[in-house]
């Protein structure tokens, strides 16, 4: 699992940016950056919405999954630069009095390790 094998970089500033960056997150077997390397940044979008909405995922753009590019790893949406965003399918029973920035990123930890499943929320 993601949060047993590092201690990645966190910075946020929830005052203006309502992002939350984890930097150097190492992915599971079959990620690499264009270095060749597993590691790689995430970015948390809260948005005005959050936490009545879950936020929306970008990890760092050169990332490949066993050198190409799974569904998850969305293209044509937009970004902030140097970025791709991360389908994580959108939870219909997101309650922000239940789930939270954690909830994110134990989904996001579910998908890193299926990142070719059609939904790999329900294969996990």
């Amino acid at each position: 699992m993601i949060k047993q094998r590092q201690n990645p970089i966190m910075s946020y500033d929830l005052a203006d940016d309502l992002v939350v960056k984890i930097e150097q997150l190492k992915f599971p077997d079959g990620w690499e950056n264009s270095d060749g390397a597993q590691f790689g940044d995430v970015i948390f979008d809260l948005s005005s919405t959050y936490p009545r909405k879950q936020p929306k995922v970008y990890v760092s753009d050169d990332m490949s999954y066993r050198g190409g590019s799974p569904h998850v790893l969305y293209a044509q949406s937009v970004a902030p630069n140097g970025f791709t965003k991360y389908c994580i399918h959108t939870l219909s029973d997101w309650d922000p009095d239940k789930h939270s920035l954690k909830t994110m990123f134990n989904i996001l930890e579910v998908s890193l390790e299926n990142p070719k499943a059609k939904n790999p929320l329900q294969e996990a």
